[in-house]
């Protein structure tokens, strides 16, 4: 290979980084060895990988090695690169176990305003005409069960649910689904759940949020 000056070698390390080479065991090869895949001196790769350390990817450990260091973002990121594409049955499947478990937690630990702000929500959904604004109110209401549920997990599992939501093959399928008997539809289950937390009934808010999304499975799936 021929000899590259080092913002050469530097650049080609990050873009084998951002595309995950070495993402399986943190390790970059050690400085011998990719000297020698460069054809390059030791110092011209050591030169390279300090000013990716400098900027926060790589840690160096005396005696082990250099390794990807690793950070919130980049681990937000890869989680978000296996969402795209996740099939509508397996998210719907997801929904089914988490969210029914949000609202029976919702009818336990919820406040008067966190009541109010779903029924505010699920009032708004029903005066919504069209798909975007019904979407819009739709969003709302589950995520604000969500937070009353005031359980960390569930909320995350919500929010990664929600970007496999947004991506443009789910909005197509939805589009395709909707109708203004559905929304009226979803509007009495979306009744129920309410009704169900105003009394606290946790087994029945549960019931009642998985009668909705297995609504919502069937639909959407048809719409394949």
């Amino acid at each position: 290979m021929p000899k590259r000056v080092s913002s050469d070698v530097e650049t080609s390390l990050r873009r084998r980084i951002e595309a995950g080479e070495w993402s399986g065991s943190l390790r970059l090869p050690n400085e011998r060895y990719l000297a020698s895949e460069y054809g390059v001196a030791r110092n011209t790769v050591r030169a390279a990988m300090e000013r990716i350390g400098a900027d926060g990817g790589l840690r160096r450990e005396v005696g082990r090695g250099t390794f990807l260091q690793r950070s919130p973002d980049a681990d937000l990121t890869a989680v978000i690169r296996t969402l795209i594409g996740v099939s509508p049955a397996d998210t719907m499947a997801v929904r089914q176990i988490v969210e029914p478990k949000a609202a029976a937690l919702a009818a336990t630990t919820s406040n008067l305003a966190d009541l109010n702000a779903i029924a505010a929500a699920h009032e708004r959904a029903v005066g919504a005409e069209g798909f975007e604004p019904f979407e819009q109110c739709d969003a709302a209401f589950h995520e604000l069960i969500f937070i009353a549920s005031r359980n960390e997990l569930l909320a995350s599992l919500h929010a990664m649910l929600r970007l496999i939501r947004n991506q443009e093959q789910w909005l197509g399928i939805k589009r395709r689904s909707f109708s203004a008997e559905r929304r009226a539809d979803y509007c009495n289950e979306h009744s129920a759940i309410v009704r169900a937390l105003l009394c606290r009934d946790a087994e029945a808010a549960e019931k009642a949020m998985l009668t909705h999304l297995n609504s919502v499975g069937r639909n959407l799936l048809n719409a394949l």
